[in-house]
């Protein structure tokens, strides 16, 4: 029975541990704004707007932008020229969604928010690219590589403590 319930403990922190992982390698650095209506619309909007094509431009683009830090620079093979090929692309893409498609909510946000808010608007759309990437199943297998060097009983037996055992209780019958 204690190993029935260990085994199920270790496959819902596997899970977890997958899940926490993934959201902090791809999400742990971005700023989260709480956002106002308009920003919400704004989102909603560039979210709607963007194709599967657009979605890859800022995939791509931000991966070429990340790529120019040093301590990623040697990891990477991005070239001078296709940066400024994809500047060219996202500007478009930034161009067409903000000024073409979603310019009444962008005017909205910036009479009530600010400018600033505008970008923070843009932080849907990267949270929504980030979770079609981690659908990738090499991403995917990417990411979970690294649970191969997580001591994943040290962590139930860290996380594991009497009240969530209790909360836990359908599991322990």
């Amino acid at each position: 029975m204690s190993r029935q319930i260990f085994s199920s403990m270790h496959s819902k922190f596997s899970h977890m541990g997958r899940s926490v992982f993934m959201a902090t390698a791809l999400m742990g650095t971005a700023q989260f704004a709480v956002a106002g209506p308009t920003v919400d619309q704004l989102s909603d909007c560039l979210v709607k707007a963007t194709t599967a094509t657009d979605k890859t431009t800022v995939l791509q683009w931000t991966f070429a932008a990340l790529s120019a830090h040093p301590d990623l620079k040697a990891l990477s093979n991005v070239s001078d020229a296709q940066r400024t090929q994809l500047d060219q692309k996202f500007a478009q893409v930034l161009q067409r969604v903000i000024v073409e498609q979603c310019s009444a909510q962008a005017k909205a946000v910036i009479q009530t928010e600010g400018l600033q808010a505008v970008g923070d608007s843009f932080q849907e759309l990267g949270r929504s690219t980030g979770e079609d990437i981690v659908k990738n199943p090499e991403v995917k297998k990417q990411l979970q590589g690294v649970l191969r060097y997580v001591d994943l009983n040290k962590l139930v037996m860290t996380f594991l403590t009497p009240d969530i055992w209790n909360k836990l209780g359908t599991i322990r019958q």
